[in-house]
């Protein structure tokens, strides 16, 4: 289990590194070991649950030890491919793809909804008008602003969700190999024997 400290940017187990910030790549060490625990059963989904809340709150280096200390981590065989790497790299690529997304579409919201606004005044109230679409522009760049200070929790929401739907599918595959490979423990049907002529009772006279 020692192989697995060196995936951190320093390890968190010594009382100097314990009170640095944790950035976003230890916690997603400790979040890969999470959803693999929960994919083979040792954490319920409650248990993966409350810990992954906990590590989304965590800030410093030390508090990431106690999340998977009762867990045994399965180490990678050295050089084989992204033996160093979190398994969940992938989970946190489509995580900013998703941010992208949601800030893209508040941009494309504010200037929908300037246009509109500022179009009717112009056409209505302008020039002497009070320039009211003033408000809902400003409770506009609220919305976009707010989702820019949000970026990383939008982030980890996806990642979230994406691994609890990993763990989902690998607990529908495991289940899937446990019922092939269960022993056949019906019995054979077998056919009536078939009787010959001479077996036969004969018609009553």
């Amino acid at each position: 289990m020692d192989g697995f400290w060196t995936r951190f940017r320093l390890d968190p187990r010594q009382a100097d590194n314990a009170r640095m910030r944790a950035s976003d790549a230890d916690r997603e060490v400790v979040r890969t070991v999470l959803a693999d625990a929960f994919a083979d059963g040792r954490l319920t989904r409650e248990e993966h649950d409350e810990r992954v809340g906990i590590l989304l709150e965590a800030r410093t280096l030390g508090e990431l030890p106690g999340l998977v200390d009762d867990l045994g981590i399965v180490e990678p065989a050295p050089g084989e491919p992204g033996a160093n790497l979190p398994e969940s790299s992938g989970f946190r690529e489509q995580g900013a793809a998703a941010y992208r997304k949601e800030f893209q579409e508040a941009i494309a919201t504010f200037l929908m909804v300037s246009l509109i606004t500022w179009g009717i005044w112009l056409f209505t109230s302008a020039p002497d008008g009070h320039p009211w679409p003033i408000y809902p522009m400003l409770f506009l760049v609220v919305n976009l602003v707010g989702t820019g200070v949000r970026r990383e929790a939008i982030i980890q929401r996806e990642v979230h969700r994406l691994e609890k739907k990993a763990a989902k599918k690998a607990e529908r595959k495991a289940a899937k190999a446990e019922i092939e490979a269960a022993p056949e423990t019906a019995a054979p049907i077998l056919d009536p024997p078939v009787q010959s002529e001479k077996d036969r009772p004969g018609d009553p006279s």
